[in-house]
């Protein structure tokens, strides 16, 4: 029950540091030190525990970005259903909609984007503070501000989800691997498999060659059980082995019978689940800090002429530091039979 008013210590745990760095308000009175050595190791067996247990379901780090994008529009109306149940309400979100080109939504991401500066203004005040601040508050200074930058992370992990990506299809297309088989109005049949598949359409590859030209209508047919079905079907794309097909209208029964061999079949989101990778948490926290970086990217992209210079300065600093970090050099695969042979000699 408590866990849907999650908005609030989500929004505490992102200015929590500030509270030093910005008003010197200790809100731990204890040594940064100790905090340190209590906070790190539970924060470090929490997450290699949850990786362990549901490493095949969820990702590491991963519910950090999910819980933050929530928590600015979640926190109000929880807290007021909680206060008077009757006064809260919501919106349901548009669907079947189109994104012609790549942006960012400036007013979905107006609280993270000034959460980010709060948490500039503290870096600044932060590294002042350990250059000109008190010797016995260094360690404590520099605690708020690693701090800070994983509440940056996090933040620009929240922005990026914010860029609305250019979007084509009405139906989103769920990946799989099925036999089928195409009927041409000629009569002559191929076999093919579907690759993915959406409420309008499908995406297959044919086993073998066919001619099938873009616009041409087919029959295509599905089995689910021992009981096959027809579907008409109007070819939308065609590259090389692989057909993009749009379903012509279908009638109500045609409709419930693609729903029963596609979406309602049994081992449909069984093995769409099975494709995910295990988790990894290093990996996971590494995705973690490409997708910070690319919400901040972003912001360079698509913000006013007026701030995009400062954006670009900032994101070409951080790819500058970032290319001091060691990469681990990789091997050709020319080499190694050379140094088989040399350790045979």
């Amino acid at each position: 029950m408590f866990h849907f008013l999650s908005g609030i210590p989500r929004l505490i745990f992102l200015t929590a540091p500030l509270a030093f760095l910005l008003l010197h308000a200790y809100i731990i009175y204890a040594p940064a030190l100790m905090i340190a050595l209590f906070v790190l190791p539970h924060m470090i067996h929490a997450s290699l525990t949850n990786s362990k247990i549901q490493g095949k379901y969820r990702h590491s780090f991963w519910s950090e970005i999910y819980e933050t994008v929530l928590a600015w529009y979640i926190a109000p109306p929880t807290l007021v259903a909680l206060i008077n149940p009757h006064k809260g309400k919501f919106n349901v979100t548009a669907k079947g909609g189109l994104v012609e080109e790549e942006y960012v939504d400036w007013v979905i991401s107006r609280p993270y984007i000034f959460l980010v500066l709060l948490n500039l203004v503290g870096v600044a005040v932060g590294i002042w503070c350990y250059f000109y601040g008190p010797p016995t508050e260094m360690l404590t200074v520099v605690v708020s501000m690693v701090w800070v930058f994983y509440n940056l992370i996090v933040l620009g992990g929240a922005v990026a989800v914010s860029v609305e990506s250019k979007q084509v299809r009405r139906s989103n297309r769920v990946e799989m691997t099925m036999p089928a088989a195409i009927a041409r109005e000629d009569g002559h049949l191929f076999s093919c498999t579907v690759q993915d598949f959406s409420d309008g359409g499908l995406g297959i590859k044919i086993n073998g060659q066919a001619q099938i030209l873009e616009g041409q209508k087919v029959n295509l047919l599905l089995k689910r059980g021992q009981q096959e079905y027809v579907f008409p079907t109007q070819v939308a794309r065609v590259m090389g082995n692989e057909v993009g097909l749009k379903l012509m209208p279908l009638t109500t029964q045609q409709h419930i019978d693609f729903v029963q061999c596609t979406f309602a079949r049994a081992d449909t989101w069984a093995l769409w689940q099975d494709s995910y990778p295990e988790d990894k948490p290093l990996e996971s926290l590494l995705d973690i800090l490409k997708l910070g970086f690319r919400g901040y990217r972003h912001l360079a992209e698509f913000a006013p002429s007026s701030v995009k210079g400062i954006f670009r300065v900032l994101t070409s600093l951080v790819s500058w530091v970032v290319s001091f970090i060691p990469r681990r050099p990789e091997r050709s695969e020319t080499a190694q039979p050379s140094d088989q042979a040399l350790a045979q000699q």
